[in-house]
C-alpha cells in the first residue's frame, strides 16, 4: 500500500549567494521539487531540479557537501544547509498562503487594481497618486495578463519599490509553470513573482487590515480553514460571492467578530465597491483599465472609520 502523502513545503532564505530564496517540497524525506528564486543560473538550477527529484535527502546531501563558489558556501551548500534545517526541524514548513506584513501604519494608501501588463495605465495612475500624497501603494493581484508588455510593468515595480503587491491568480499561474496562453515571461521576471506574498496585511490609522486577490488561494494544496485570515477570505469568497449576495450579509455580519482584520481588500470580482457589514469595512479593487479608464482607490483614515475614493486618470 502506497504510504500517505506527507508534502510539506519550505521557503529558506539564503546566504553568501545569488538566489535569496530556495524553496523545495519534501514527501517523507523524498525530495519533490526545487526551485533556486530570485537569482543566478536558471538554467543549472532547474537542472538541479530535475536530477533531485524524487530522490531520498539522506542520497542527496552527499552530493552537495563541500562545494564552494564564493564566500566559501554556494547554492548546493545552501541546499544542504536547507535541507538540514528542514530535517532537524530547525526550518518549519511554510503556510501553503504566502503572508506578508506592511509594518509601517498607514494614513493614505494608494490602490491599484489588475495592471494585467499595462505599463502606460501604471504611469498615469501614479502620476495622478503624486497629486493626493499617498503614502504607499497596495498592488491588488494580476500585475501580469495576456500582453507581451509583463516585463515593462514587473521591471517598472521593481524600480520602484514604494508598491507593495500580491499574487492575483495570472500571477500565480506563471509563479508556478501554469500560464497557459500567456506570452512568455524571462526567468528573472517569473522569480519576481514567485517571491510576492499571496495575502497583505497592513494598519490604517490603528485598523487592522488584510488583502488579497481571490478564490485561487482555497484551492492551494494544504490551504487550511484554520490559518490566519482564511475566515475572511473563506467569507469574502465563498459566502458572498466577492459581495455580490447581499442576502447572506446577516451571515456575514453575525461572523465578522471572529475576524482578525478590520478592513478586507480583494481584487477578483474586478469592479470597485464598499461595503460596511458589522463594522467591518470591504473593499472591491477594480481593473486598472475600465473601459480605456485609468482608475485607482484612495483609501484614508477618517473620523470614526476610513474613507474610501475612487479616482480617474487622464
Amino acid at each position: 500500500m502506497k504510504p500517505k502523502t506527507d508534502l510539506r513545503r519550505y521557503i529558506f532564505e539564503t546566504s553568501g549567494v545569488c538566489p535569496p530564496e530556495i524553496h523545495f517540497q519534501l514527501d517523507h524525506q523524498i525530495l519533490e521539487d526545487i526551485r533556486f528564486v530570485g537569482g543566478g543560473c536558471p538554467g543549472n538550477a532547474r537542472l538541479v531540479s530535475r536530477l533531485m527529484k524524487g530522490r531520498p535527502v539522506d542520497d542527496i546531501l552527499p552530493l552537495l557537501e563541500g562545494i564552494e563558489c564564493r564566500e566559501k558556501t554556494s547554492c548546493p551548500d545552501q541546499l544542504k544547509v536547507a535541507l538540514e534545517s528542514a530535517i532537524s526541524g530547525t526550518l518549519l514548513p511554510s503556510d501553503t498562503v504566502r503572508i506578508r506584513e506592511d509594518q509601517s501604519p498607514r494614513q493614505k494608501v494608494g490602490l491599484i487594481g489588475g495592471l494585467e501588463g499595462n505599463l502606460s495605465i501604471l504611469e498615469k495612475i501614479v502620476a495622478s497618486m503624486q497629486s493626493c500624497d499617498v503614502e504607499t501603494v497596495y498592488c491588488i493581484g494580476n500585475v501580469t495578463g495576456r500582453t507581451g508588455s509583463n516585463g515593462d510593468v514587473i521591471r517598472w515595480l521593481r524600480r520602484n519599490k514604494q508598491a507593495l503587491c500580491i499574487q492575483g491568480f495570472m500571477d500565480w499561474s506563471y509563479a508556478s509553470f501554469k500560464e497557459k496562453d500567456l506570452s512568455p515571461l524571462a526567468p528573472k521576471d517569473r522569480d519576481w513573482i514567485t517571491m510576492l506574498p499571496q495575502v497583505l496585511t497592513f494598519g490604517l490609522g490603528g485598523r487592522k487590515g488584510v488583502a488579497f486577490y481571490g478564490d485561487y488561494l482555497q484551492e492551494l494544496p494544504g490551504f487550511s480553514d484554520f490559518a490566519p485570515y482564511a475566515l475572511e477570505i473563506n467569507m469574502v469568497c465563498g459566502l458572498t460571492d466577492f459581495m455580490r449576495d447581499e442576502t447572506v450579509f446577516p451571515a456575514l455580519e453575525a461572523m465578522v467578530p471572529q475576524f482578525q482584520a478590520d478592513v478586507v481588500l480583494f481584487g477578483q470580482r474586478e469592479d470597485w465597491g464598499h461595503w460596511c457589514v458589522g463594522e467591518k469595512e470591504f473593499v472591491s479593487v477594480g481593473r486598472s483599465d475600465a473601459n480605456g479608464k485609468a482608475k485607482w482607490g484612495l483609501l484614508e483614515t477618517a473620523a470614526g472609520g476610513i474613507k474610501f475614493e475612487i479616482f480617474e486618470a487622464s
